[in-house]
Formats: C-alpha cells, sequence, structure tokens
C-alpha cells in the first residue's frame, strides 16, 4: 500500500487492481520511475514564481509533468512544469 500512496492513489484494492487482476503488480513496475518523476516537482505549498505571476503550490501531476498553483488573485492553475520560473523565498 506503501506505493499506492507514493502515486497519490486510492488505497481501494478494486480501484488498484491492473488489467490483469492482480493487486499492485503494476504500482511496483512503474514505482522508481514515479518517484524520480515526482522528485521534480516542487512540494506542495512552496512559493515560486511562474509565467502567471507569484503562487503557492497546491499540487501536482507527475506523469503529465504538471504543477497546480493558486495565484496571489485566488485563481488555480494547472501548469507544466517548464513554466515554474523560481521558487520564491518563504
Amino acid at each position: 500500500m506503501r506505493m499506492a500512496r507514493e502515486q497519490d492513489l486510492p488505497l481501494n484494492p478494486a480501484n488498484i487492481s491492473g488489467v490483469c487482476g492482480r493487486l499492485l503488480c503494476c504500482l511496483a513496475f512503474e514505482n522508481e520511475q514515479y518517484r524520480d518523476m515526482k522528485h521534480k516537482m516542487p512540494a506542495p505549498g512552496k512559493n515560486i514564481t511562474t509565467s502567471a505571476g507569484k503562487a503557492k503550490v497546491i499540487g501536482c501531476n507527475p506523469l503529465k509533468e504538471t504543477v497546480f498553483v493558486q495565484l496571489e488573485s485566488e485563481a488555480t492553475l494547472e501548469l507544466p512544469l517548464s513554466e515554474i520560473e523560481s521558487p520564491q523565498p518563504q
């Protein structure tokens, strides 16, 4: 179940079974790559600068390499990781 948590998946066994019907076998195969991709993403709660202005990270999608941010105007956006310009001092 640790791998399911690391990959932000539901902990319901019916939702994390592969097409083969086996529980977690796909997760084990993909876990290292997912962990590497997630490591590149800014942490939730981190203040950053984006092409749209200053923002706070509220989530991420490592598979799409996108970051969910909340701007100072409280608007939320999903931006490509490439549009994250720099971290802001906390």
